[in-house]
């Protein structure tokens, strides 16, 4: 039998993929190529798959660890002491079986694209995105296995660190003891690289980078001039400090006059107010000096005031401010206050705590003067979170019964799965309701939409009381529902009949699922509005709902979205 080429045997030999490795690995790639729940782009897509693939690919490389430690040793002398003796051609016939083997995976791999770019068409089409074609798609295995070589080579350097110690480790010491150390101290390593070091990389590169775009002034959102704003000369907030997010939220946005052109309608100066992380030293003293401004701007003789907790970098959605000044016609005060200027995804993996007491810090004070005020002539007051914003204002409440004696009104929108409040609502659902779209109570008080439909069908219910907490919770938002819980969990969500915008064909598997909406993350802000992380011109539907006035008509409403589009028209792009 004529031999391989002695270097490509030897290459093989130092490069040589785990057989049954190879198989479990493939086809952990070819089970990321799944629908999950938007669509992923070519880079997400192949780094789904190589994290899968080297996930599978890591459990059998235990199980082969384990033949060769004992398990084959254990084999042979069983062979040879039966009288016979391995064959001379095995070993030439190992190598011959696992390059067949890669070959035969690599094609399998290209078959299976045709049924991926189909599962990625409905996706797309659920979420009204673009579609990649089969050529385009093809590029997802370089980045893939790419991904899923570079984490084996990672994997086999741990390896070789564990045999490493276990030689040099003191020789007096029993084999088993010097191999249970060499494994015990890799693992401390690879926790220690994993929770702390990576992390911390990358938190402190964050705070590097946009601690210098926070100080930066944003040219299209010039120092205000109306006393009704901060960091105008009349507000007690420096202007130097209200932070680059801040600066655009009381910057830009519509006057008076900028409302009565899109509207048509008589309007007042709409009152925004905010408090950066360099404004004052600490949370409360944030939160008093927010408080200070809504006295000084003369909010508390306004229709409406609504707190606004902001996500990580202290933004507040520009939508969420046009659709409570449009609704109002600009009586209104809208509060916030920075506690972070790391993007929420980077504040998430740092310190969630810290926008808890953020927002906690500003609910409290606010909630405290505005029950000073005249009981029956003072505004209403709402809460409205986002993101890391719903996180913020959760924590300013003990449970349900907290928040109805403390707001008017509250709209929650794509809350992270982590959400206290929100995870306990929708444990205690109903029975029958699905958790992607719950009802709680019978919807006296808390309601859950996925939806414009939903928000619609909900307009005139006399059965929703006059304090009201509206939850949106897109079906495809992968800020709902990633949990570190999917790597062993399956999710009733998962188990229900799919969402309004969710592929029916997606399903839970260990491992798999989490590293796919681990992956649909980054882009959950990339679709069109209605889908993932993006809610649109849905947020104003939901002030409007929680408001529980009774001007807003389904009428009005439909109007309010119109006028809001014209307004948004109006504004910068981000600069």
């Amino acid at each position: 039998m004529p031999a391989l080429p002695p270097p490509v045997e030897r290459a093989w030999d130092r490069l040589r993929p785990d057989p049954a490795g190879l198989v479990l690995g493939s086809v952990f790639f070819v089970l990321a190529l799944t629908p999950s729940l938007i669509p992923r782009d070519i880079l997400f897509q192949g780094v789904a798959c190589g994290l899968c693939a080297a996930t599978g690919y890591l459990g059998d490389v235990w199980l082969s660890w384990n033949w060769r430690t004992w398990v084959s040793k254990v084999v042979r002398v069983l062979w040879e002491a039966s009288g016979r003796s391995l064959p001379s051609w095995v070993p030439r016939w190992r190598r011959r079986v696992e390059i067949a083997l890669s070959v035969i995976v690599v094609l399998g791999l290209n078959a299976i694209l045709l049924q991926a770019v189909r599962w990625q068409q409905q996706v797309a089409a659920l979420t009204d995105y673009r579609a990649y074609t089969p050529a385009q798609y093809l590029l997802v295995f370089p980045v893939g296995f790419g991904i899923w070589t570079a984490l084996v080579m990672v994997g086999r350097g741990f390896l070789r660190l564990e045999a490493w110690l276990k030689r040099h480790l003191p020789q007096r010491l029993p084999l088993p003891v010097r191999s249970v150390s060499s494994w015990i101290i890799v693992l401390v390593l690879v926790f220690a690289l994993v929770n702390q070091a990576i992390p911390g990389i990358i938190i402190r590169g964050a705070e590097s980078a946009f601690s210098v775009r926070n100080s930066a002034d944003p040219p299209s959102a010039p120092r205000p001039t109306s006393s009704k704003r901060s960091g105008s000369p009349d507000s007690l907030v420096a202007w130097e400090s209200l932070g680059a997010y801040g600066k655009r939220f009381v910057g830009r946005g519509l006057n008076a006059q900028g409302l009565e052109r899109v509207t048509s309608r008589p309007a007042s100066e709409p009152i925004r107010v905010y408090a950066g992380l360099e404004s004052a030293g600490s949370d409360e003293a944030r939160a008093a000096l927010v408080v200070e401004e809504l006295r000084r701007t003369g909010a508390a003789s306004r229709s409406a005031i609504l707190i606004a907790p902001t996500t990580g970098t202290g933004w507040v959605d520009p939508v969420a401010a046009l659709s409570l000044e449009v609704l109002y016609d600009g009586d209104t005060a809208i509060a916030a206050a920075q506690y972070s200027y790391l993007p929420s995804g980077v504040q998430f993996i740092a310190d969630t705590d810290r926008a808890r007491a953020s927002g906690k810090a500003l609910v409290t004070a606010i909630v405290a003067w505005w029950k000073t005020l005249p009981e029956g002539d003072r505004p209403r007051l709402l809460l409205y979170g986002e993101s890391m914003g719903v996180l913020a204002g959760e924590a300013a409440f003990d449970d349900l019964a907290d928040v109805l004696k403390s707001v008017d009104g509250v709209l929650w929108v794509g809350p992270p799965n982590s959400s206290q409040l929100w995870r306990d609502l929708v444990t205690r659902r109903d029975p029958g309701t699905r958790e992607v779209d719950p009802t709680y109570s019978a919807g006296l008080t808390v309601r859950f939409a996925q939806d414009e439909e939903d928000m619609d069908s909900f307009a005139g219910d006399t059965t929703w009381g006059d304090q009201r907490i509206l939850y949106i919770q897109h079906a495809s938002d992968p800020v709902v529902w990633w949990s570190p819980r999917l790597i062993r969990e399956r999710p009733d969500w998962l188990q229900e009949r799919a969402g309004t915008d969710r592929s029916p064909t997606m399903h839970w598997m260990p491992y798999i699922t989490f590293f796919q909406v681990s992956a649909d993350l980054p882009r959950a802000m990339n679709v069109p509005a209605g889908h993932g992380h993006r809610y649109g011109a849905e947020i104003l539907d939901g002030l409007a709902l929680v408001s529980h006035d009774s001007s807003f008509t389904p009428e009005r409403v439909a109007q309010a979205r119109q006028e809001l589009e014209r307004a948004l028209a109006t504004q910068p792009a981000d600069d």
